[in-house]
């Protein structure tokens, strides 16, 4: 009977040592209240909340440095006091070693029809950077039923975010939108 309860004794003590580096670095292994987790490959990051410069923050951590693909921590809301309006989503972010991390808004329609998005895919954060805030800035249109946002890590590396806002702002205040060309270019790719 010793013997068992000694055993017992050793398995409770271990638990908790392999416990004390997650204690000690304040961290959690699930999303904050009100966030969620989806993205191609969620299951290759770790998401969580940990203490920062201004107290808690949300953070994706890559796995590995080969993920399959990318981890998103969002939220979804109803659309209904904002339609007519231009929002800006921003937020505090900083980056270890980052392949992309990048902040995201997306309105969305009757049955799933998305009728606004962007991703900073054309100006993504990426390396090790030190704290700063980053924006996307949206209409949202008659029609929209749901407004999604958050941000991504795509790739290997680890990003930190403090200080989400979603406010409406001006119509002077520039929509985000990636750049394209207004004509063809270098079609014979002879340049």
């Amino acid at each position: 009977m010793m013997l068992k309860s000694t055993n017992l004794c050793t398995a409770i003590l271990v638990a908790a040592l392999s416990m004390l580096p997650a204690l000690a670095d304040n961290t959690t292994s699930s999303p904050p209240k009100g966030w969620f987790v989806t993205g191609s490959a969620p299951r290759d990051f770790v998401f969580g909340t940990e203490k920062c410069t201004n107290g808690k923050c949300a953070f994706i951590k890559a796995k590995t440095d080969t993920p399959s693909g990318f981890g998103t921590l969002m939220q979804e809301i109803a659309a209904d006091k904002y339609i007519g309006k231009r929002l800006r989503l921003s937020a505090m972010l900083k980056t270890d070693d980052a392949n992309h991390a990048q902040l995201w808004m997306r309105m969305d329609g009757a049955d799933g029809k998305m009728l606004g998005f962007y991703n900073m895919d054309d100006r993504p954060v990426t390396g090790t950077t030190d704290w700063k805030r980053y924006s996307v800035v949206l209409d949202v249109p008659e029609g929209t039923q749901d407004i999604a946002f958050g941000m991504f890590l795509n790739g290997k590396g680890e990003v930190w975010a403090e200080d989400f806002r979603l406010d409406p702002v001006s119509k002077n205040v520039p929509v985000s939108s990636t750049q394209f060309s207004k004509t063809p270019v270098n079609m014979n790719f002879d340049q």
